[in-house]
């Protein structure tokens, strides 16, 4: 009890020293294991990048998915049969799993590729005892037949008779047919295309050549033969690493390596192949030498700083803390403004949509009130859009409003605003603008629209347009009644011939 009493400060200050040596060890040895865990992260992290990677290239090779994109963009077109095929009749993809590797032998496509028929051409055949309409559509690349879209569509619904081809509803589907075979033709010579450039050893070689600590990426079957690999000098050979099986760290060339190991490809036979990666640790074994020697000096000087440090640290975490929170806040007002752009935004045309334009109309009424200021807008309708819409479909017709929009919106003054009121109107609010003005403005408008077509799809569409014009006044007390002389004007200039610009009449009272 006496010896207890006369070295208790000695013995609690060892004591001390003990449990501040421990925990010092405690935090090494804690580090260091979340520095392995570091390393295995951005190990999968890497891995998971170069799998997706290398799918894409699988997924390129074999061309893509077609039926998918068919049923994407088939315009609700009833597909009978689709198929994709080589040059010599080979079916690469179906809507028929089963038939996938076969070679087509139908007549119609012997016949096609002897000449009997020009490939790209519509004919009509009776294909399982359904009426159907057929194209055999020719995929060309650098001008070299690469494939063959053998496509057929159900027509039983149309009664099969003498001018069957002048129907406007099979000409209609023709047309739509056309467009779908064209943004297949683009998905399957982009990825051709790229096919033929594109090398994944080669992307595996410049991806580890671009890296600081990746030496090594390989794929590998079950046997560890390499099949792709950024060291092309290994492909095709036999690994003979210890502990293949499993990651961590190893001796490799005496150095320390780590080897990462994932079950994260699957080849195009469905055999199993592995994602391997080869990681220079030696920045990881720096760093646990350095967290060894910081856990040793810390043994010593840790009892006097360790409220300190302890304070620094949870400032730190607060200022942290607080800098993570206004960056959060930032995020969160841009996201904002791009949603409030978005709903302000016509999806069609790209000019200010109905609402926004109401609002913007209500906000200039009464600046140019209480300023005393011009204000003038013009309502711009085109001219027999229902014809266009009959005549040419309604992909034309969005089209010609595209166009039209385009046009008018870079005709006009920045301190203008064009909308998009509904329908084929576009309204143009005038800030600051007198009344002969804006008519001069609007007849620019109406010539620019007249003296260039829309083309769309090798078609030429005429567009005229009809515009109505109003001036502030200061009997308005809206700007629903300036609104208002405008549409009236229109209706006007629809009224006398259409084509030409009409202002509100009472202005010359």
């Amino acid at each position: 009890m006496f010896l207890i009493k006369k070295y208790a400060v000695p013995i609690i200050l060892f004591s001390l020293v003990l449990v501040i040596a421990y925990l010092s060890y405690y935090n090494y040895k804690t580090q260091k294991n979340l520095l392995l865990m570091q390393m295995q992260s951005n190990s999968l992290n890497i891995a998971s990048s170069v799998s997706s990677a290398i799918e894409r290239f699988d997924d390129i090779k074999s061309t893509m998915n077609l039926q998918k994109l068919v049923n994407d963009v088939s315009f609700g077109l009833e597909i009978f049969e689709f198929r994709y095929l080589e040059p010599d009749g080979t079916i690469r993809n179906s809507m028929f799993k089963e038939e996938i590797g076969e070679v087509l032998s139908s007549k119609s496509f012997i016949e096609t590729m002897q000449g009997d028929r020009q490939l790209g051409s519509f004919f009509f055949e009776v294909r399982d005892f359904v009426d159907v309409m057929s194209i055999y559509y020719p995929i060309y690349l650098q001008d070299q037949l690469v494939g063959i879209i053998d496509l057929s569509v159900d027509i039983s619904e149309y009664t099969l008779k003498k001018g069957l081809k002048d129907n406007f509803s099979i000409l209609r589907r023709q047309v739509d047919i056309q467009n779908l075979l064209k943004s297949i033709n683009g998905s399957v010579t982009n990825s051709l295309a790229i096919l033929t450039k594109t090398n994944i050893n080669d992307f595996l070689h410049a991806y580890v050549n671009s890296t600081k600590n990746i030496k090594q990426i390989s794929i590998i079957d079950e046997k560890q033969n390499v099949y792709i690999s950024s060291d092309k000098n290994l492909i095709g050979t036999a690994l003979d690493y210890n502990n293949l099986q499993t990651s961590g760290m190893t001796m490799l060339n005496g150095k320390l390596t780590y080897l990462a190991i994932t079950d994260s490809h699957i080849n195009k036979d469905n055999s199993k192949m592995k994602l391997m990666l080869l990681i220079d640790a030696s920045t990881y074994l720096s760093h646990e030498n350095k967290l060894f020697n910081t856990a040793m000096i810390t043994s010593v000087i840790a009892l006097l700083f360790a409220l300190l440090t302890s304070r620094l640290l949870y400032y730190s975490a607060i200022e942290q803390s607080r800098t993570e929170k206004e960056r959060l806040e930032w995020l969160v007002k841009e996201r904002t403004k791009e949603i409030e752009l978005l709903s302000q935004t016509d999806s069609l045309t790209g000019l200010w949509n109905r609402r926004h334009l109401e609002e913007t109309l209500e906000i200039e009424f009464k600046r140019a009130k209480r300023y005393e200021k011009e204000l003038s807008i013009m309502i711009i309708d085109l001219d027999h859009f229902k014809n266009i819409n009959d005549t040419y479909g309604h992909m034309a017709g969005d089209e010609v409003l595209r166009q039209i929009s385009s046009r008018i919106k870079n005709s006009q003054r920045e301190t203008d605003f064009v909308g998009r009121y509904g329908g084929e109107e576009i309204v143009v609010i005038l800030p600051e603008t007198d009344l002969q003005t804006s008519i001069n403005i609007a007849d620019d408008i109406r010539k620019i629209v007249e003296q260039e077509p829309v083309e769309f799809e090798n078609q030429t569409i005429k567009v005229t347009t009809s515009i109505g014009v109003s001036n502030l006044r200061n009997e308005h007390k809206s700007y629903a009644s300036i609104f208002a002389e405008a549409d009236e004007a229109l209706y006007s200039a629809k009224e006398l011939g259409r084509n030409r610009v009409e202002f509100f009449k009472q202005l010359l009272a």
